[in-house]
């Protein structure tokens, strides 16, 4: 049993046929552009975080105005 296992793996080896190995293919302009892109996010992403600092501060500002102005303290 064992040496028609051996003689049946040896025949699949023999009969496979050949082997090639792949190269890996690189695309230097898919590469730039992709670069590119990432660089517009990160100034995108700053820009939207900037605006939303700025209109958090400006919702600060006049929650204390009416906080004031509710609370009583004179204006």
């Amino acid at each position: 049993m064992r040496k028609r296992l051996l003689l049946l793996c040896a025949g699949t080896f023999f009969l496979a046929g050949q082997i090639r190995a792949q190269w890996v293919v690189t695309d230097p302009g898919n590469l730039a552009q992709s670069i590119i892109n990432m660089s517009d996010n990160i100034v995108h992403t700053s820009s939207t975080a900037t605006s939303t600092a700025q209109n958090f501060a400006e919702t600060v500002k006049i929650y204390q105005q009416y906080k004031k102005y509710y609370d009583g303290a004179p204006v």
